[in-house]
């Protein structure tokens, strides 16, 4: 049983920004950096300890631990989320979106089911694991948006 389990962002809004984590798992203490999906484990590496069923068990767990942590943070940030539509009944119909991520406006636009941001672009000041999360929640709320105006 992974025990103790904390997350804390580390080089917060900088382009390296990630999340470090650390648990207890019988009686020893384990740390990591988790970055773009990926874990990367500190001293000492639990490759040492463990055998690689174990191993993997607990980096699914880590990683289930942390989408947890991610996924409350990023239904947060789409408390201001519009939609504007543009080009209204012409051929081209794409529609406008706009939301705050960690205070900072970003904008982008919807068009054939895909997104394409607007300057600045997420993808610059948050790491990708974060962006690629936000687009998914962004994809569905326009999905949501659609269905409820058509």
């Amino acid at each position: 049983m992974v025990d103790d389990f904390e997350v804390e962002m580390i080089y917060d809004n900088r382009t390296y920004e990630r999340n470090q984590f650390s648990f207890s798992l019988n009686g020893k203490e384990y740390k990591g950096d988790y970055l773009e999906g990926k874990i990367h484990w500190l001293n000492p590496d639990p490759k040492q300890d463990l055998d690689d069923e174990q191993l993997m068990w607990v980096e699914s767990e880590v990683h289930r631990l942390l989408n947890e942590n991610n996924d409350e943070d990023a239904v947060e940030e789409f408390n201001e989320f519009e939609v504007t539509p543009m080009f209204n009944e012409q051929v081209h119909e794409a529609h406008q979106f706009k939301l705050l991520i960690d205070g900072e406006e970003y904008k982008g636009l919807m068009r054939h089911g895909k997104l394409e941001w607007f300057h600045p672009k997420p993808r610059r000041k948050i790491n990708s694991a974060k962006v690629e999360k936000i687009e998914k929640q962004v994809q569905k709320k326009m999905k949501d948006h659609l269905d409820d105006t058509n």
